[in-house]
């Protein structure tokens, strides 16, 4: 079964030839804790000092929200960790 053809609302090309297209998305899907939305950040030590990466916490795609809450319950040894819809 293919994806449905995207619906292109604005689109625009960058000097480099890149092309930026925004889309219609039918539900944004944002991890939560404990039902509250959350962020996750994730520290990396070094030599020169803590640098920090913020993991994604809101898909497009059900099927992908859903893995991330399996792999964070997995992770915390919890199951806290669900989604809701936007």
């Amino acid at each position: 079964m293919s994806r449905p053809e995207p619906t292109i609302k604005h689109q625009i090309e960058l000097d480099n030839g890149d092309l930026y297209q925004l889309l219609t998305a039918p539900a944004t899907y944002v991890i939560t804790y404990k039902n509250e939305p959350v962020s996750i950040r994730v520290e990396h030590t070094s030599l020169s000092g803590n640098k920090y990466k913020y993991r994604r916490s809101s898909y497009t795609e059900l099927g992908t929200a859903i893995a991330q809450v399996k792999r964070y319950n997995k992770m915390f040894n919890c199951t806290d960790f669900g989604y809701k819809t936007v």
